[in-house]
This record gives C-alpha cells, sequence and structure tokens, in this order.
C-alpha cells in the first residue's frame, strides 16, 4: 500500500503559498490582499454571517457560471432578484483541471466566434481585479462551486475577488471526479485550502467551508455519504475552519434523506468534541437530485418542488436548486431566476414539519447511525499518524469506498441496491467495516422488496433513469 505524502506544516504552508503565487502569474496577488478587501465588505456578504440569520426556512441557492464577465455579472443580478440568498460561480472544467492555458485560449476563441466554449466561469483566466467587478454590487453571499483536486491557486483568486464560500474537498473533489489525481496530494492540497480559508478575513465573519455530499450520485448509500462528509468536516477543523456544512444529495427516499439529514448532525457534534473541537458552526445543505434528469418540464417542475419540500422537512440550512433545463445543459439565467422563484414559493408555502417521524425514519436513523460509527471509529482507531493518513489508508484499503467513482485508488468492491421505498441498500460491503448485526440488517430489508429476477446490472441501469 503506498504511503501518504501530505500533511503540510504552516510554515511549509506559507513558503508553498508563495510558490503558488508566484507559479501562476496571479497578477502579483499580494498574500495579504484578500484578508484587506474581505473587511470592506458588508456583512451580508459573507456565508457565515447568513447562515447565523437564517430565514425560518432553507436558504436558496442555484448553480450557474457563463464564461464572459457580462454574462456572468446578469445571471448573478437576475438570481438576486429572483430571490437567491446564495449566488454561485461556478467554473470551467478546464480550470478545474488546473489547465489554465487552455481555459484562456477557448476564452479568447469564444470571443472571436461569438459563441461560448467553456462551460463556466474561468476565474483564474479573469483574475481576481476583473472578478471583483463582477461581484461589484452583489448583496448576498458568493458561492465557489468547482470540482477541483488542486483549489490552491482558485481559492486564493477567488478570497481576493470577494466570495466568502468555497465548496469542495480532498475526498468529494477528487474520487467522483478525477481519474489518476494522486489522491495524498489531493488532501495535501486541500489542506492548504482549509488552512487559507482559516486565515483569510475577519474573525467574527469567518469564510465558510463546505463539502460536495451527492459525490458520484449514483446509488451511494448514506453511510458512505455521511463518511466522507463527516472525514472533511474534522480535516478542516484541524485547520481552523470554524464555519463549515456538510451536505448530501437527493437519495430517492424521504426516510433516508431524513435520517441522513440527523445522523450528519448528530455525528457531526459527537465527532467534534470527541477530537476537542469547540466553536466550529456546522450547516447541513441539501441538493436536489443530482441523477439524471427528466426532459420534459412536467415532470421536472414536480422534481423541483418536490426536492424543495424535503429541504424544508429536514430543516436544511440551505438547498442547492436544479432547473427544468437540467436535461437539456446549462440553463439560460432566466430559467435558472424561474426555478429559484419556483424554489422560495414551495419553502414559502410549506409549513414547517420538523416532527416528522414514523417507524422507517428510526428504523432507518439507527441503522445509519451504527454504520457511521463502525467506519468512523475504525477510521479514527487507524495507527496513521494523523488524520488525513488515515483518511488516506482508508480509501487505498476500501474503507472508505465510492460506488462507480472513476479514481483509479477507489475499491469499488462496494455494491449497493434499491429495497423497499427506493432505499439504498448495503448488498456486499466489500472491506467497509460494517458491524454483522448491520449488515444482517442491510439484507433483511433488501430481502423485503418484491422479487426481482432480472441481474443487478440491469437494475442499476434502471435506476440511473429513477426520476424521469
Amino acid at each position: 500500500m503506498a504511503s501518504y505524502q501530505g500533511d503540510v506544516s504552516p510554515g511549509d504552508l506559507e513558503d508553498e503559498r508563495a510558490r503558488v503565487l508566484e507559479s501562476a502569474d496571479a497578477g502579483a496577488l499580494d498574500p495579504a490582499e484578500a484578508g484587506r478587501f474581505l473587511r470592506t465588505l458588508p456583512p451580508s456578504r459573507f456565508a457565515s454571517v447568513a447562515y447565523r440569520a437564517r430565514p425560518d426556512r432553507p436558504h436558496v441557492q442555484p448553480r450557474g457560471g457563463f464564461p464572459g464577465l457580462a454574462a456572468q455579472r446578469a445571471l448573478l443580478m437576475a438570481l438576486v432578484d429572483a430571490g437567491a440568498d446564495f449566488v454561485p460561480l461556478t467554473i470551467d472544467s478546464h480550470t478545474r483541471h488546473n489547465d489554465y492555458r487552455a481555459a484562456a485560449e477557448l476564452l479568447a476563441e469564444g470571443r472571436r466566434r461569438g459563441h461560448d466554449l467553456l462551460n463556466g466561469f474561468p476565474l483564474v483566466s479573469h483574475g481576481y481585479r476583473r472578478t471583483r467587478e463582477v461581484l461589484d454590487g452583489v448583496t448576498v453571499p458568493v458561492s465557489l462551486r468547482h470540482g477541483t483536486p488542486d483549489a490552491r491557486l482558485l481559492t486564493e483568486l477567488a478570497l481576493a475577488a470577494g466570495v466568502t464560500e468555497i465548496e469542495g474537498g480532498g475526498l468529494c473533489y477528487t474520487l467522483p471526479y478525477a481519474k489518476s489525481f494522486p489522491l495524498d496530494r489531493a488532501l495535501a492540497h486541500w489542506q492548504y485550502v482549509d488552512r487559507l480559508c482559516a486565515v483569510t478575513g475577519p474573525a467574527d465573519t469567518p469564510i465558510h467551508r463546505e463539502s460536495f455530499g451527492p459525490l458520484t450520485a449514483t446509488m451511494v448509500p448514506p453511510v458512505m455519504t455521511a463518511v466522507v462528509q463527516l472525514c472533511e468536516l474534522l480535516l478542516a477543523a484541524e485547520q481552523g475552519v470554524r464555519s463549515f456544512a456538510v451536505s448530501f444529495g437527493q437519495t430517492g427516499s424521504l426516510e433516508q434523506d431524513v435520517a441522513l439529514a440527523r445522523v450528519l448532525r448528530e455525528q457531526a457534534h459527537r465527532l467534534l468534541l470527541g477530537a476537542g473541537h469547540t466553536g466550529v458552526e456546522v450547516r447541513l445543505v441539501y441538493h436536489q437530485w443530482m441523477g439524471a434528469f427528466p426532459a420534459d418540464p412536467a415532470r421536472a417542475w414536480p422534481l423541483i418542488a418536490v426536492s424543495a419540500t424535503i429541504s424544508r422537512l429536514i430543516e436544511a440550512d440551505k438547498v442547492v436548486v436544479k432547473t427544468p433545463d437540467e436535461a437539456r445543459g446549462i440553463p439560460a439565467a432566466e430559467r435558472n431566476a424561474e426555478a429559484v422563484r419556483a424554489v422560495r414559493y414551495v419553502l414559502e408555502m410549506f409549513p414547517d414539519m420538523s416532527v416528522l417521524s414514523s417507524e422507517a425514519v428510526e428504523e432507518e436513523r439507527l441503522l445509519l447511525d451504527g454504520e457511521v460509527t463502525d467506519v468512523m471509529d475504525h477510521i479514527l482507531g487507524l495507527p496513521a499518524g494523523s488524520l488525513a493518513a488515515a483518511v488516506h489508508r482508508s480509501v487505498l484499503s476500501g474503507v472508505i469506498d465510492i460506488p462507480f467513482a472513476p479514481h483509479e485508488r477507489n475499491a469499488g468492491r462496494l455494491l449497493t441496491d434499491r429495497g423497499p421505498g427506493r432505499r439504498i441498500r448495503v448488498l456486499d460491503p466489500g472491506s467497509v467495516p460494517l458491524a454483522p448485526r448491520h449488515l444482517k440488517q442491510e439484507q433483511r430489508l433488501l430481502r423485503a422488496r418484491s422479487a426481482d429476477p432480472r441481474p443487478l446490472w440491469e437494475r442499476m441501469l434502471d435506476d440511473v433513469g429513477l426520476m424521469t
């Protein structure tokens, strides 16, 4: 098994920061510039402040990113006008993979041709000064959405531009998004990002970090979702992050969504307390359905409404919104704004149902809580020298195993299937250390479904279109 080569000390991080800024020609960015600029922003621009003052419903945040400065600004203003509580800065795929030259070339070529050749906003190509101009006058927090194993430079520039929420992590942005990026390097790069977020910005309005819970969005069992989220929460807290959101995507089962939300909150409190991390504000974010989306708007709108309702039922702090154009491509600003208005309408009309419970929800909560304790106690008990090293070792050994993740070091031995109520069940744990009693219950619940003689691969193909 490969040894872990991460864990950068604070002193090393300062040296590394100078190299990152110098090597990438970041417009002669002064390392102190982000902190100075962030102190000039109103409190309403900070995600950590917005979460503390959450209204009696989840915050609403869409996705969206366009290559051009004018188009991106028009999108943000349209979303703010529609009632978005957070607005996105979604990055193009070339920048996500650190191919800044290709991003710059395609940005220029798109201008010459008169149509976009990038699928998001190339922040590194534009630089932090121009990005500040795009964000000027925005009155709500701006969230960086990307998918980058190495987000060091991207985060430096985003913070200097006035972004106050950084999504991602060494696990959630590497296993589902990259095939061969070394996992230990990704974990170390995200130590850099977490430390940078922890030391940048005013003390009373900390930069907020958020993990990406949907992962591959394909048959991921709740236990793996929770384990990844909790590992990234603890890794961020180690680096001094004081505002963090765990998240997950709609599973397809209301009972599992409710149970997963409760277990994430309870386990986050338990594990932070056990690790001695005090003063960390933990939020919960819910992603509307991340699998294949209905192409027919008559089906897409009800799915968006149902997802919005569930976000209210689980008392999410924020819901990340889909659009009816999801099946067709990047939505126009107008369609994105329509989705924001629709979700706001559902959230404001739907009553508070925080007491929602049932025998099925409690059964799922107890089982999931036990499974998460099985896996997290195993990871935290490894003689690895550091938490990051233990997390790295857990991926290589299959203790952390994400179904259908493309990364070459992901074990791919964990198998799942759908049981009654569309709940995701563990069919074969592979090397995930679940207690025998929990595995026995998973099998019992799976056998309770109606008989389906088809092979597993056929059932999985059907699952891709579960909501379509």
